[in-house]
């Protein structure tokens, strides 16, 4: 069977995509081991990625040119709030503030989420939400292949491992490589690798709890 486009993404992003899978924050998790204070800080770096998120998908569907891309994007928007309220629940469970400056790493991806949303191509946008999302249920797949639905962290598993969220980001990668053409390809590899990247630092970050110097 000839490499999809997608196929081909993945490829060249696959050096990036296995570090991203193994890193120590999704080990230490997967394995029970990843300390209180290290997850803490990816919930409140996550809930302000998850924030932004949802201005990146209203550009999107603000742009969209179709009305099947326009309600896909809407079902998304949904799925991201539901995903503020797990984050805001399990803050108050272990009092813990979400009212936090976003880290120079969360603010870069963010930025650079916005602005792709605002003047980039829209397959350039889609690029950067497939491979963004891919890149969740990869990285939550592995951990829930060695940790299962551990109840400390079930719902955080389950949410991007389910069934539906599968055939989201399967129906996201259609979307892409049914609107690519030819001429988009140089962008939009440019733009899955920039967000691959982005993936990888974002749990750097919060493994290291890398924020602002000064």
């Amino acid at each position: 069977m000839p490499s999809t486009l997608l196929d081909e993404l993945l490829a060249e992003a696959r050096p990036i995509w296995q570090a991203m899978i193994a890193h120590p924050f999704l080990h230490e998790l997967a394995t029970g081991t990843l300390s209180r204070e290290r997850f803490h800080f990816w919930v409140q770096q996550d809930y302000r990625f998850v924030q932004d998120g949802i201005r990146f998908l209203g550009l999107l569907i603000a742009r969209a040119p179709d009305e099947e891309l326009r309600r896909g994007l809407l079902d998304a928007v949904v799925a991201f709030r539901n995903e503020l309220t797990i984050f805001e629940e399990s803050a108050r469970q272990h009092a813990l503030s979400l009212a936090v400056e976003p880290t120079p790493i969360c603010l870069g991806y963010t930025s650079f989420l916005l602005a792709t949303a605002a003047t980039g191509s829209l397959v350039e946008a889609l690029t950067v939400l497939w491979c963004a999302e891919k890149a969740y249920y990869d990285a939550w797949s592995a951990v829930r292949a060695q940790l299962g639905l551990a109840p400390a962290y079930a719902r955080w598993i389950e949410n991007w491992t389910s069934p539906q969220f599968a055939s989201w980001v399967d129906w996201l990668g259609e979307q892409l490589a049914k609107r690519a053409t030819t001429a988009d390809q140089p962008s939009i590899r440019a733009a899955f690798l920039a967000t691959a990247r982005y993936e990888y630092l974002f749990w750097d970050m919060v493994y290291t709890g890398s924020n602002w110097p000064i």
